[in-house]
């Protein structure tokens, strides 16, 4: 398989930054930079609170404010017109921007979620056991959810027809009871939110079926950071030791879950830490630490991925497939030791 723009093969073991590691970041004029979430602080965004409270963010010269999202596509509007310097958004949102405002495109420098959090969730009672049985089935999703447009992916995957299924619109805060009070045979949704939701919602775990789209032959990449190119080029010493800085409050949280709630309940003071720290973990395994990160760390992707990944989405979304160059960068990305992950 191909790194995009760069090979790594050497191995990691340690799961943080080293204290020299650390020291040798880039030391710049303190730079402020607006950074935006792609939703509320829940688990999952527990991992961008570190910095703040492990004192990275302060090493490395950078006075960061870090405020919740409201989606990814609220996030790239925010970033594309400056209301944000940076932002934690799906790159097929990001995609599918740039085609639909080609003079505001964005560019994203950082890939977090290696593994997307697509999914279809569902019952055991439905006899659903994989993606083809969803034919002549019902689902239930807000017509914005990226999981729903981005369907007809899963369907090739899986060699069925994505029309023929039924659509329910509903809003998100009424997906999970839909499935629950057995309205839709199943949901679509961010894996780790949906799962945690319909748990909420009363069905019990050992009766949920959740089918992530990579593990059935949709690898589509997920949120990465993105930033306009402008303000990368002016300030790439800073991209540089942000991601340093991500990167680290990523693999702490992988070692030391309790630190990053910690940080999170320090921002949230309703945070249900048992549940947070559950929905955070599945965040990590299904999306974050997957195994090509830690073999190759986390932000180098495979190019063939890649561009399958952005012709899947420009089919799906009736776009253009854009260059992969246009779309993701390895260029702010800090050196291999500020990227490694527990193997």
């Amino acid at each position: 398989m191909r790194l995009l723009r760069q090979r790594l093969t050497i191995r990691w073991a340690l799961p943080v930054l080293t204290a020299a590691t650390l020291q040798a970041m880039p030391v710049h004029a303190a730079t402020d930079v607006r950074f935006a979430l792609d939703w509320a602080m829940q688990g999952p965004q527990a991992p961008f609170l570190l910095p703040h409270t492990n004192g990275c963010y302060d090493k490395a010269g950078l006075n960061v404010t870090t405020d919740r999202g409201f989606g990814s596509g609220d996030t790239i509007t925010k970033v594309a017109s400056g209301g944000y310097d940076v932002g934690f958004a799906d790159l097929n949102a990001m995609v599918e921007y740039n085609a639909r405002q080609p003079d505001a495109r964005l560019i994203s420098f950082f890939m977090i979620y290696d593994a997307a959090a697509l999914s279809i969730v569902t019952r055991k009672d439905t006899g659903i056991v994989k993606p083809a049985d969803l034919a002549g089935r019902t689902l239930a999703a807000p017509p914005g959810d990226a999981s729903r447009r981005l369907f007809s992916v899963l369907a090739k995957a899986n060699g069925f027809d994505a029309d023929s299924v039924k659509w329910v619109n509903v809003s998100p805060e009424l997906r999970e009871s839909m499935l629950v009070r057995k309205s839709a045979d199943a949901i679509a949704g961010a894996a780790f939110t949906a799962y945690i939701g319909v748990q909420a919602a009363g069905l019990k775990r050992e009766d949920t079926v959740v089918m992530r789209y990579p593990e059935y032959g949709a690898s589509l990449y997920g949120s990465a950071l993105v930033t306009t190119p402008a303000f990368a080029q002016r300030n790439a010493e800073a991209l540089k030791s942000l991601v340093a800085c991500v990167a680290q409050g990523f693999a702490q949280a992988a070692q030391d879950p309790k630190a990053a709630i910690d940080a999170l309940a320090e921002r949230e003071k309703l945070t249900e830490r048992a549940v947070e720290t559950e929905r955070m973990q599945l965040s990590l395994d299904w999306s974050v630490m997957t195994p090509w990160v830690k073999e190759h760390g986390m932000g180098h992707l495979d190019e063939a991925r890649l561009e399958k990944s952005l012709a899947d989405v420009a089919a799906a979304l009736d776009i253009p497939v854009p260059p992969a160059n246009q779309v993701y960068t390895t260029d702010y990305l800090p050196d291999a030791a500020a990227l490694r992950v527990a193997p």
